[in-house]
């Protein structure tokens, strides 16, 4: 009888800890979210076998505008971005527990009165046609 209440007990507990795609894993380290309700903009992620955090950075302000925990071969869609140019930083986890940060080198424009988006595929590749530059922790974060 203990091991049947030990196992129902221990459930909860192992489904509660685990993150969900679109988890803001990170809300007290970025400031709040910006959305434009006017802008029908997006910037989706179909994300490839490892859980990623993706977070959208302003780039004349440096500032992170959304972000969201995806897990792997699920997809995420960030939306009403506003006007502005912005890249995607990235944070995951080898299966050492090894951090690793990188970030887009090419920028997303976002105009007034746009429609529409970007979508980013995830994908283990040797040319893919979006390159990424390695980034610290720090510069994830700040």
């Amino acid at each position: 009888m203990k091991k049947i209440i030990y196992i129902v007990l221990f459930i909860p507990l192992v489904l509660s800890s685990q993150y969900y795609t679109g988890q803001k894993v990170f809300k007290s380290k970025f400031p709040p979210e910006i959305k434009d309700s006017s802008q029908d903009t997006y910037i989706e992620i179909i994300n490839s076998n490892t859980d990623i955090i993706v977070a959208v950075r302003n780039i004349k302000s440096d500032r992170v505008i959304q972000h969201a925990y995806i897990k792997a071969r699920q997809s995420y869609k960030f939306k009403n971005i506003p006007v502005g140019t912005y890249v995607c930083n990235y944070m995951w986890t080898d299966r050492n527990g090894k951090r690793y940060f990188n970030k887009d080198d090419k920028s997303l424009a976002f105009k007034t009165n746009e429609v529409g988006g970007y979508v980013i595929t995830m994908q283990k590749t040797t040319s893919g046609n979006l390159t990424q530059s390695s980034i610290s922790e720090d510069e994830f974060f700040n």
